[in-house]
């Protein structure tokens, strides 16, 4: 989906499990690089209260590559706030 409409950005603002129940699929993987079909994914992280991962997605049928960089706020949770709007205000930035 994500190749098919030429993303190249991703907001997510659920952890991937909260309270036992899953709020999102991992769909990157945990270290260096994954094979997801015929698309290479290599993520990178940074950060505290959110994430942020580069996805280089390399099309292995085409050799043809695309960075999607993907912005993860982990501390606001389903039914709760952040304790500041500080973070979500550097998130945003």
């Amino acid at each position: 989906m994500v190749w098919e409409n030429g993303c190249v950005v991703i907001v997510m603002l659920t952890p991937l499990v909260e309270g036992g129940l899953k709020q999102c699929y991992h769909y990157w993987p945990d270290e260096g690089s994954n094979l997801y079909h015929i698309y290479e994914v290599r993520k990178h992280i940074w950060c505290d209260d959110f994430l942020v991962r580069s996805f280089y997605l390399k099309n292995m049928q085409t050799n043809e590559t695309r960075t999607v960089t993907q912005f993860h706020f982990l501390t606001w949770l389903n039914h709760n706030v952040p304790e500041s709007s500080r973070t979500l205000l550097d998130f945003r930035r």
